[in-house]
């Protein structure tokens, strides 16, 4: 398959489902950039971290996923804030709360979704120049952007959108009970993939608390979160159009950075066009969706007082230096080799090739 081949997403329904998605961020924004409020983009954050979990299922199913995540997400915003003034600590909890999230891939992607929405809560929370008087309105303000797009989802399913979300997308509470107890093991790709994924995120961490990149340095595991997954040709195929979309996501922001001049309704729809374009880019092509993603991140520091010409390179060698680890962390401990290992190599093999073959299936949904 080609570098930049769209898929597997349809590029019309997935842009309608992302500008539908993109309306609660976008309400969060202007009020909160419109009245120059001081939650500063917090509950629009969190709108948009909650908005991804269930982002393929149907309206009341989403709107049970978002609810669920919400205060997650809040909780893991005061945990960042908590933690984020100490290396030692900022490290270990990044580690615990990374193989977590890793290990949600063992049940399904969606669950490993809304894993990795709730670490990158901690890990944009851990980055931001905040002290622990801040935790509580942490907790509060990105509950409360997730319980916003947990409504609108239930709006969506009143007005027109009824489906019910049908097996094998689904929860069910035994089919992840089992998922988890039978991957508790080394020999399992999702169990490795998680202890790899707590290390390289800890290893990113550390590394800005190293260099002294105070300021961009949460870049570094922000890189890994996105492109490091349990499948080997995934991660290094997303490490390629990670860069590439970082570059292009940082040549647009910083020039809408300058064009706008910090006028506070024009960010707003920048930054809720943004959104709608990272979410209905996700299963299109993943180089777009993280130039849309960086656009994000950059005009929203853009908008609290970060000049976005003067922090483009921190951000260019934060990315390069996370893309290094994320490739490192898989040739230092790849998965399980899927022939020559005996009985429980075989069953291990079987087992991955299942897996990534239901993945494969599930995303196609998407």
């Amino acid at each position: 398959m080609s570098l930049f081949a769209i898929g597997p997403g349809k590029p019309g329904p997935a842009l309608r489902r992302g500008a539908l998605l993109a309306v609660p961020v976008g309400i969060a924004m202007l009020l909160e950039l419109g009245l120059d409020s001081p939650s500063k983009g917090a509950i629009a954050t969190g709108a948009l971290l909650a908005g991804f979990p269930g982002l393929d299922a149907p309206a009341r199913a989403r709107a049970a996923w978002q609810a669920i995540v919400a205060p997650l997400v809040g909780i893991a915003a005061a945990l960042g804030v908590l933690t984020g003034s100490s290396a030692v600590l900022a490290v270990a909890t990044m580690a615990v709360v990374g193989a977590a999230a890793g290990y949600c891939f063992s049940v399904s992607l969606r669950f490993a979704i809304a894993g990795l929405s709730v670490a990158l809560s901690l890990l944009i929370a851990q980055g931001l120049p905040l002290d622990a008087a801040d935790a509580l309105p942490a907790l509060l303000l990105g509950t409360a952007g997730g319980l916003l797009q947990a409504a609108f989802a239930l709006c969506v399913w009143a007005v027109w959108d009824r489906e019910a979300d049908r097996p094998p997308n689904a929860w069910s509470r035994s089919a992840a009970a089992r998922a988890f107890a039978t991957n508790l093991t080394l020999d399992s790709a999702s169990f490795r993939h998680a202890l790899r994924f707590g290390a390289a995120l800890a290893t990113g961490v550390a590394a800005y608390w190293l260099l002294g990149m105070s300021e961009h340095g949460f870049w570094i595991p922000l890189t890994i979160l996105f492109v490091l997954r349990p499948e080997e040709d995934q991660t290094f195929q997303r490490l390629a159009l990670r860069a590439i979309g970082t570059v292009a996501g940082l040549v647009v922001a910083t020039a809408l950075a300058e064009w706008l001049h910090g006028d506070a309704l024009a960010v707003a729809a920048a930054l809720t066009i943004a959104t709608a374009l990272a979410y209905g880019l996700l299963t299109v092509q993943y180089a777009l969706f993280t130039a849309a993603i960086t656009v994000y991140a950059v005009l929203l520091a853009d908008s609290i007082g970060e000049p976005a010409l003067r922090a483009a390179g921190e951000r260019g060698l934060a990315t390069a230096i996370g893309i290094v680890i994320a490739g490192t962390a898989f040739l230092l401990w790849p998965n399980p080799k899927m022939a020559g290992e005996g009985e429980a190599g075989r069953f291990t093999g079987q087992a991955a090739k299942l897996a990534r073959g239901a993945r494969r299936r599930h995303r196609s949904r998407l």
